[in-house]
């Protein structure tokens, strides 16, 4: 029984697409300290404010 659950989650990994907001969990969870996880957020947030001006005026 293990085998074919070992299979199936290889599977669903396989098949499952990272949507941004996974991807940017991921990255904020695995900060080491609350020094860490504030610069990985300013970086974020950083990231974010540069791409702002490409959705002015849609």
């Amino acid at each position: 029984m293990s085998l074919i659950q070992n299979l199936l989650q290889s599977l669903r990994t396989a098949l499952t697409v990272d949507t941004v907001s996974d991807i940017e969990e991921r990255y904020l969870s695995s900060a080491i300290d609350h020094a860490d996880l504030e610069r990985r957020i300013a970086t974020q947030s950083r990231a974010s404010m540069s791409m702002a001006p490409m959705n002015i005026g849609r």
